[in-house]
C-alpha cells in the first residue's frame, strides 16, 4: 500500500500535460488583460499629460509678447535695460514664471530659427542661476531638433512615450507660434512624469510576478482537481467492462494483486461461464450474442450480490470475489444461478450456465484459488455436454 501512495505523489505525464495547457491558458489571459488594461490606462495617463500641455499652450500664445522673436537673437539683446527687447525678455520671464506655479509645468521656453539657419534659444523659463539655464541665442540640443522642425513646420508636437532624460522622466510637447497667421517660433513645454513613469514600471514590473503565482496556484488547483475528478472516472472506465458495467478483465487482476499483497481476505472464488455463445453468434449475430452476455451478467449480478465484486473475465466468463465463503454458500449460489437461468430465454433459446467454485486454503495464492475455480468450471461443462448429472462438491455445478 506505501507503494501505491508513493506512485499518487509524482506527477504522471498527464498531469505535466495538464500543468502546461492551464498556465498557457491562464498567461495567455492574464496578457491580454494586463495589454489591454495597460494600454487604456497609458493612453489615458498620455491624453491628461496633452491636455494639461494643451491648456498652458492655448495662454501661452494668447499672452506671448511675440516680437520677442524678432527682437532677440543673442544674449547681448537683453542687457540694456533701455532696449525694448530687455524688457519683452524680462516680462516673459516673469509670465512663465506665473505659468509655472499655476500649473505645475516643470519648464518652458520658446525657440526660432535664426538667420542663419540655426535653432536657437529665446527665452529660457529657468532660473538664470540654474546650471541648465540658456541664454538666448544659445543652440538648441541636437536630440530635440527634429521635433523643433516639426513644430516650426506648423505641427503639434507629441511625444509617444514617457522619455527619460538625464535629469529625470519627463513629458515635453512642442507648439507652434503664431504671428498674424506666420510661424515665427516654437515653446516647448516640460512636465515632470516621474511619478507616473514609476506608477507604471511597478505595473510592468508587478504584473508578471502576479500572472505567474497565479499560473501557479492556477496549476495546482487544476493537477488536484483533475486527479480527484477526472482520474477516478478514467480509472472507472478502464475497470468497467462497457457491455456489461460489470468490473472488467484489468480491474479483477489489479483487485488479485492488492488483495495479494495487502493480506485481504477472500475465502474463495466462483466462476460463470455462459454455455452457447458461439452458436448464438454464428447463427443470429454478434448483437444477439451481445444480449446474451448482458442477460448472463445480469444473473450473476443479482444472485451473486452481496458476496463480493462480480467481474467479466473474458467473452463469457465471469468470476466472484467473496469474502465470505464456505461449500454450502458457494452449493447455494451456483444453485440459485441454475435457478435463474431457467425462468430466462433470450433470443429464443433459453439461458445456460456453468459453474465452478474453489474455496481458499490457508495462505494459497488468490491466482490458483481462480485456477482451480476455472478448472472445475471447464470439467462441470464437459460433464454436462456428456449428460452426466451436475456435480455438488468442491467445486462445480453446471445447469
Amino acid at each position: 500500500m506505501q507503494h501505491g501512495k508513493l506512485r499518487s505523489g509524482r506527477w504522471s505525464r498527464v498531469d505535466v500535460q495538464v500543468s502546461v495547457i492551464v498556465a498557457a491558458v491562464v498567461a495567455l489571459s492574464f496578457l491580454c488583460v494586463y495589454a489591454f488594461n495597460y494600454q487604456v490606462t497609458y493612453r489615458d495617463m498620455i491624453e491628461t499629460l496633452k491636455e494639461r500641455s494643451d491648456s498652458i499652450y492655448s495662454y501661452v500664445e494668447d499672452s506671448l509678447d511675440k516680437s520677442t522673436f524678432v527682437t532677440i537673437d543673442q544674449a547681448a539683446d537683453v542687457d540694456d535695460p533701455d532696449d525694448a527687447a530687455y524688457g519683452a525678455y524680462r516680462e516673459m520671464k516673469e509670465a512663465f514664471k506665473r505659468v509655472k506655479a499655476a500649473t505645475g509645468v516643470r519648464y518652458l521656453y520658446t525657440a526660432k530659427r535664426a538667420a542663419d539657419g540655426a535653432l536657437i534659444y529665446v527665452v529660457d523659463g529657468l532660473p538664470s542661476e540654474s546650471e541648465d539655464f540658456r541664454y538666448p541665442g544659445d543652440p538648441i540640443e541636437p536630440e530635440i531638433v527634429d521635433e523643433m522642425e516639426r513644430a516650426l513646420a506648423n505641427e503639434i508636437v507629441y511625444p509617444t512615450d514617457i522619455k527619460s532624460t538625464d535629469w529625470g522622466h519627463i513629458f515635453v510637447s512642442y507648439y507652434p507660434i503664431h504671428d498674424e497667421g506666420r510661424v515665427v517660433g516654437v515653446v516647448g513645454i516640460e512636465f515632470d512624469a516621474e511619478r507616473q513613469f514609476e506608477a507604471f514600471r511597478v505595473v510592468r514590473i508587478g504584473t508578471p510576478v502576479i500572472g505567474g503565482l497565479f499560473c501557479l496556484v492556477a496549476v495546482a488547483v487544476a493537477v488536484v482537481l483533475f486527479r480527484r475528478i477526472s482520474n477516478p472516472a478514467y480509472r472507472d472506465l478502464a475497470n468497467t467492462d462497457y457491455l456489461t458495467k460489470l468490473k472488467s478483465r484489468n480491474a479483477f487482476e489489479v483487485d488479485m494483486a492488492n488483495w495479494s499483497r495487502s493480506g485481504v481476505e477472500v475465502a474463495g472464488v466462483l466462476v460463470v461461464d455462459l454455455d452457447g455463445l458461439k452458436a448464438v453468434n454464428d447463427e443470429l449475430g454478434h448483437a444477439a450474442g451481445d444480449d446474451l452476455i448482458r442477460a448472463a451478467a445480469g444473473v450473476v449480478a443479482a444472485r451473486c450480490e452481496g458476496a463480493g465484486p462480480v467481474y467479466r473475465v473474458g467473452g463469457d466468463e465471469f468470476a466472484v470475489c467473496c469474502f465470505e465463503l464456505d461449500a454450502e454458500g458457494a452449493q447455494r449460489m451456483a444453485d440459485d444461478l441454475h435457478a435463474a437461468c431457467a425462468g430466462t430465454v433470450v433470443e429464443g433459446r433459453p439461458l445456460s450456465l456453468s459453474v465452478g467454485w474453489a474455496l481458499r486454503g490457508d495462505g494459497e495464492d488468490l491466482r490458483e484459488v481462480h485456477r482451480r475455480a476455472d478448472e472445475r468450471m471447464y470439467e462441470e461443462k464437459a460433464r454436462s455436454r456428456k449428460g452426466r448429472p451436475r456435480a455438488s462438491g468442491d467445486g462445480a455445478a453446471s445447469a
